[in-house]
């Protein structure tokens, strides 16, 4: 009688044990490839999303500087000046422009660019009221037209100076009546970090913007005086 042939261990095929390694192996791996599309979903989603708010600080910087560039340097009293029709601080900036005719209601108005916090952040309002002769009350003023042009998490604070004058350093209110600032800063922060959003926004005013310099030897003109009111020889 011939004897069997012994079994050979190295026939092919996977024992139990390879399999359940080979699924350890595979889950493991689908799992990293999982991880790795969430990062990059996540990544992709917050980078749409600190593109889209750069795109709409940019938005309402360009509207904000339409509005500063051509503040009007009205007087209280063009016959006996005291200061200019203007208030400034760090969270608010009120002055005098003239509307373009193309705009409904053409004319001069009191516009307000008004930094309000809201939940997590913070937002910038323009509104706007006729000037009224006699009315230089803000509070009182009837404003209207409001339009939001900013809103997010931001920290946003409005700062002023005037250089010629001496005052280099930035101010967070404007005090000085008899001149208008050279100058307005915002700045836009990350209320978390501190970091700014964006490069750091300054508007330079125009001195010969000035309402009551129609003629340059009229009462009430400042441009021979760079801008700031000064009293004239004999005033009472």
């Amino acid at each position: 009688m011939r004897p069997h042939p012994v079994s050979s261990q190295s026939e092919s095929g996977f024992t139990l044990l390879e399999i359940l390694v080979g699924l350890l192996i595979s889950s493991l791996i689908l799992a990293g490839l999982s991880f790795a599309m969430k990062a990059i979903n996540g990544g992709f989603e917050r980078t749409s999303q600190s593109l889209e708010r750069q795109g709409s600080i940019a938005s309402a910087l360009q509207i904000i500087d339409g509005d500063l560039s051509r503040i009007l340097r009205v007087l209280d009293d063009p016959a006996k000046p005291q200061g200019f029709l203007f208030a400034g601080n760090e969270s608010q900036v009120v002055f005098v422009l003239a509307e373009r005719p193309a705009k409904t209601g053409a004319g001069l108005y009191w516009v307000r660019l008004q930094v309000r916090q809201i939940n997590g952040g913070s937002e910038v309002a323009r509104m706007r009221a006729p000037v009224l002769p006699g009315k230089a009350d803000f509070a009182a003023l009837d404003w209207r037209d409001e339009v939001v042009l900013l809103s997010g998490p931001y920290d946003i604070t409005l700062a002023y100076r005037a250089p010629r004058f001496g005052f280099r350093s930035w101010a967070s209110v404007w005090a000085d009546q008899r001149m208008l600032p050279e100058q307005i800063k915002i700045e836009i922060r990350d209320p978390a970090s501190g970091l700014l959003r964006v490069p750091v926004f300054v508007q330079s005013l125009k001195i010969t913007a000035e309402a009551d310099c129609v003629v340059a030897a009229a009462v009430g003109c400042t441009m021979k005086t760079k801008g700031q009111i000064v009293e004239k020889a004999g005033a009472e």
